[in-house]
């Protein structure tokens, strides 16, 4: 008896693609992992399956559609097998096609990408553990998955290696796809590196507090801030002071003469930050102040304009208009030691979510690469860490003013201060196509639409030009990992993040952190 039966008998194609034959009721999957056995060589070649369809060796045009015909003539007058198939498992078939991901040298140590042909008809045979043990040394420390081959799940861990994070994540996927369980896992992750990494998750639905919380490392590693009084949670407060026009530019949508008035403001009050937000929002007779402060430079409608949105702002609950009180300098100290911070921004509106985002990346962005340029032993020192952001299409759109907005800045310039942006988005062909592919690591989880497949191809840093079809036929949970540490996109099951909790062992002597009230947000 043959140990590892065979699946199948290449018959074809090039170096870079496989054909098989297999037989008629030969159970094959899109995405399943395979080794073609080159016999006289030793080298073990592994290939993916990316398309199935049926053979057969009867040459005469049209013969299986009218087999098919007769038999549902034979099931509609209730003799079904009247006419049997003569000899099936030989005169029909099923053939495989394949990417061939590389192969394992005859030592089974080293694994290469193709340059060669394995032996036509070499035998197709289901993967042993040793065929990936080559990727254990590629999933690096942040575990997420199970290896996936087709439906079947492999007993090998997934993974990407911590230090990508700086160089971009993109998670990509329909809703209910696992998004935010896939998000909640990487996060856990994070928790258990021990301070070796930092996540700034910026949550606009809620959705992470009370189920990150009950990680077993989440009273030392999870730190919360909400601009809502919630239990354990920390309160969210950005001062006027420490606010740009820049923040202001990416949150909200202005017109050009309204972005002059902007400046026009900013030059006229002189003070720190948007201080002057607060003194410009209490103004009431707005044609005087244009005619006698600013001199009639400004056109009073677009003042107005101005004038609504910094009576907003002003008015918001995470604003402070006292310059000393802001969570900026307790969120970098959080980072600093390698936290993954959770600001819960459930609450405000879309804009003002973008606000305190840009805010708090601008200035992350800022004290790494500060750190970087002025003092290098104390770069290395920091962790790195990894600004996340939902619906990432919002402010890395084409349309964007990358002069103004953070978040293009950080996709060009992040990783060599150790700082990266994980982008959430269920439309990846909104976001700019030069700012993804700065992208190295990308999460693929079900797309349905075709465009979206296209961009996410074009831009991967893994080849990827063939799997559409399985990109598509994805199921909740199960997703490809594009790295650069991996020679090909591996297929994962991702983890359930409660499973995953089972799993973890708590710190030991674990005791929570009490959270700070607003006097101990003092910079």
């Amino acid at each position: 008896m043959i140990a590892n039966p065979g699946r199948g008998r290449l018959f074809g194609r090039n170096v870079l693609e496989g054909t098989f034959r297999a037989a008629p009721d030969e159970d094959l999957f899109l995405g399943e992992l395979l080794v073609g056995v080159d016999e006289p060589t030793g080298r073990r070649y592994l290939f993916r399956i990316v398309d199935v369809t049926y053979g057969t060796e009867h040459r005469e045009p049209g013969w299986a559609e009218r087999v098919a015909g007769t038999m549902l003539a034979d099931d509609a007058r209730g003799e079904a097998g009247v006419h049997p198939l003569y000899e099936p498992g030989r005169r029909t078939y099923r053939v495989a096609e394949c990417r061939c991901l590389g192969y394992l040298t005859a030592d089974g140590r080293r694994f290469r990408k193709p340059k060669s042909l394995p032996t036509q008809f070499s035998r197709v045979v289901a993967p042993e553990p040793t065929d990936f043990a080559f990727l254990a040394t590629r999933m690096g420390d942040l575990p997420v998955g199970r290896l996936r081959s087709g439906e079947a799940e492999v007993d090998f861990e997934v993974g990407i290696p911590g230090a990508s994070l700086a160089s971009h994540v993109g998670i990509f996927a329909t809703t209910g796809m696992g998004k935010s369980n896939l998000m909640c896992v990487l996060a856990g992750a994070v928790m258990t590196r021990q301070g070796r990494y930092g996540l700034l998750l910026v949550d606009p639905h809620g959705e992470y507090r009370e189920t990150l919380g009950r990680h077993p490392w989440a009273g030392e590693r999870l730190r919360t801030y909400s601009a809502r009084s919630l239990p354990n949670t920390s309160t969210l407060r950005l001062s006027l002071g420490e606010l740009s026009v820049d923040d202001l530019r990416t949150a909200y949508e202005w017109s050009r003469p309204q972005e002059e008035a902007l400046f026009e403001l900013e030059r006229h009050y002189g003070t720190e930050g948007l201080s002057w937000l607060a003194t410009f929002a209490t103004v009431e007779d707005l044609p005087g102040f244009r005619d006698v402060e600013l001199g009639g430079r400004l056109a009073l409608n677009t003042l107005q304009v101005v004038h609504r949105r910094a009576r907003r702002i002003v008015e918001l609950q995470c604003i402070a208009t006292d310059p000393h009180v802001s969570v900026g300098g307790a969120v970098l100290r959080d980072l600093r030691e390698g936290r993954v911070v959770l600001v819960d921004v459930s609450g405000l509106g879309s804009t003002e979510e973008v606000l305190v985002a840009s805010y708090l990346t601008r200035r992350v962005l800022d004290e790494w690469s500060t750190a970087y340029l002025e003092d290098p032993a104390r770069h290395d020192r920091l962790p790195v860490v990894a600004v996340v952001l939902e619906e990432a299409q919002r402010v890395l759109g084409s349309t964007k003013d990358r002069e103004s907005n953070v978040f293009p800045r950080l996709a060009r310039e992040g990783r060599k201060f150790k700082v990266g942006l994980c982008a959430i988005t269920q439309q990846p062909k909104l976001v700019d196509d030069e700012l993804l592919s700065q992208f190295n690591t990308f999460f693929i989880l079900g797309l349905a639409d075709e465009k979206d497949r296209n961009i996410l191809r074009s831009s991967s840093k893994q080849d990827l030009s063939a799997l559409g079809p399985e990109i598509q036929t994805l199921m909740p949970g199960e997703c490809l990992v594009a790295n650069l540490e991996a020679p090909f996109a591996v297929p994962a099951t991702i983890h359930l993040y409660d499973e995953a909790l089972a799993w973890t062992a708590p710190p030991p002597a674990a005791r929570p952190l009490a959270a700070p009230n607003v006097a101990a947000l003092v910079d």
